[in-house]
Formats: C-alpha cells, sequence, structure tokens
C-alpha cells in the first residue's frame, strides 16, 4: 500500500523504517546463551544448559512477538499518514468562504 505514492515511497518507507525501530526500543532482546560442547558435559549440566536454552527460547519468542507488534503499530501509523495526506484538502478558498 505504501508503494501507491511513487513520488513520497522513500519518505514512507523511511518513516516506517524510524517508527519500526523507536517503537522497538521497547522489546528486550535476551542475551543468548552460550551453547558448550554436550559431548563433555555430564547429565546435570546437560540438564542445567538445557533450561538455559529452553528458557532463550521463550524470552526470543516474546520478543519476536514484540517486534511483529512493533511493526505493525508503524506500519499502521504509516498508513493512517498516508491516507491523511491524501484525503481532499481544504482550500483557502472554501476556509473563507464557510
Amino acid at each position: 500500500m505504501i508503494d501507491r505514492l511513487s513520488g513520497t515511497a522513500p519518505i514512507a518507507f523511511a518513516a516506517v523504517l524510524i517508527s519500526t525501530s523507536v517503537a522497538a526500543q521497547g522489546c528486550v532482546k535476551p542475551v543468548q546463551p552460550g551453547v558448550p560442547d554436550k559431548s563433555n558435559l555430564d547429565a546435570s549440566t546437560r540438564n542445567a544448559v538445557t533450561a538455559q536454552i529452553e528458557a532463550y527460547i521463550a524470552a526470543a519468542n516474546v520478543y519476536l512477538a514484540c517486534l511483529e507488534q512493533s511493526d505493525a503499530a508503524a506500519r499502521d501509523e504509516v498508513e493512517q499518514i498516508i491516507l491523511q495526506w491524501q484525503s481532499p484538502a481544504v482550500t483557502d478558498i472554501q476556509v473563507v468562504t464557510d
């Protein structure tokens, strides 16, 4: 939908990127755990590492969902600006005569 404004598409795209990066700042990226060589670990350590990796995956899923919501919100914001810009404007003559 953004590409409908051929002359302003780059501006709209830049707005999406800026809005997305600003909105995504509320999303907390999880820290990647270290992944050791499993062959050198005892069962207890393997279980602990597995738990860390599972926790990371869960946090990463929350992070990705947050990014998707931020992206959708940013795209909606840009679409609203495009719709506002494309709507018929009130001319100076209409303002004076109304």
